[in-house]
């Protein structure tokens, strides 16, 4: 239902002043304003029958006062610029299983809008705005504007219980309707999952398991180390025992190790040592150099002689 009203200020100072509008509509003749009281004091109330959408209403007061009528300016207007839509309504929401987050869940809120034949005809182009706020945080309104469509989805809202309402406006208007009715909503967490919980379960045992075996294998490590990493054996000829090469017993080593194939006993000799006496002359006295050589060097002795002249 369209409907509209015009007010105007009276004139200041004045006493029994009475006012009269007159409008007209395309080619009409001049009308007189149907409904003085509906709109209050000062206003002139048009009601369904008077009001035609996408018509242009021009229109003057005239102030009838002692001293003669006043008459103002004439003021034309179109209906469709000026309509203030009522409210949307019936707004509900639907939870969206498969968008779950592990932050919180989404959810499609949808509303019915006004003046719908309107709408659907296409005689008037809606958008909406929706506005909400977590009520623990009552003065952070989060707002979605222009929405062109009579629904929104809204993404991985955290657990917590929010506030929504919606208003809406022709887009050949700037007058917004008021905000619809609210509504409360209340997202709570995810469940765990029977897999979530399988894995927590599984977790929990293997921590345990490994702190029980920790503690109660931990001092027999020595054991467990021995089982699992036995000793790399010291390298050792078999049939030689290690405490005669400490021992340095030559002849029982030898005899050991004769069974071998190819060895063959080291030969010991004696080996004969002399003195050797070299005489050389310095500065005209002799002098004797005393050397002690192997029996395998001794071949011959040299005397060196420096001859000098007196």
């Amino acid at each position: 239902m369209e409907i509209f009203t015009c007010w105007w200020r009276p004139i200041a100072n004045q006493d029994n002043v009475t006012y009269t509008l007159l409008y007209t509509t395309g080619e009409h003749t001049p009308q007189e304003c149907p409904d003085y009281v509906s709109g209050g004091i000062n206003s002139c109330f048009f009601d369904a029958k008077h009001t035609q959408i996408w018509e242009m209403y021009c229109m003057n007061v005239t102030a009838h006062t002692r001293t003669g009528p006043i008459t103002s300016q004439k003021h034309c207007l179109d209906v469709a610029d000026i309509v203030k839509i009522d409210p949307p309504f019936n707004l509900t929401y639907i939870m969206l299983n498969e968008s779950v987050s592990e932050s919180g869940r989404s959810i499609l809120l949808s509303w019915l809008y006004p003046i719908a034949s309107q709408v659907r005809e296409g005689w008037i182009t809606l958008i909406y705005e929706l506005r909400y706020r977590h009520l623990a945080q009552p003065d952070n309104w989060r707002v979605k504007e222009r929405l062109r469509e009579p629904h929104v989805e809204l993404l991985d809202l955290p657990v917590g219980t929010y506030e929504f309402m919606v208003r809406c406006r022709s887009t050949n208007s700037k007058h917004w309707s008021t905000w619809s009715e609210s509504i409360n909503i209340t997202i709570s967490g995810r469940p765990l999952s029977n897999r979530m919980l399988a894995f927590i379960l599984v977790t929990s045992i293997a921590i345990m398991a490994f702190f029980i075996i920790g503690f109660g294998i931990v001092p027999r490590g020595k054991r467990i180390k021995s089982f699992l990493l036995p000793p790399i054996p010291k390298p050792r000829i078999r049939g030689l025992e290690p405490v005669l090469l400490k021992k340095g017993q030559i002849d029982e080593i030898n005899r050991h190790f004769s069974s071998f194939h190819g060895y063959k006993l080291p030969q010991y000799c004696m080996e004969t040592w002399y003195q050797v006496s070299e005489y050389f002359l310095n500065n005209g006295q002799v002098r004797e150099l005393k050397m002690i050589l192997p029996s395998a060097h001794f071949t011959v002795i040299l005397i060196q002689c420096l001859m000098l002249d007196v």
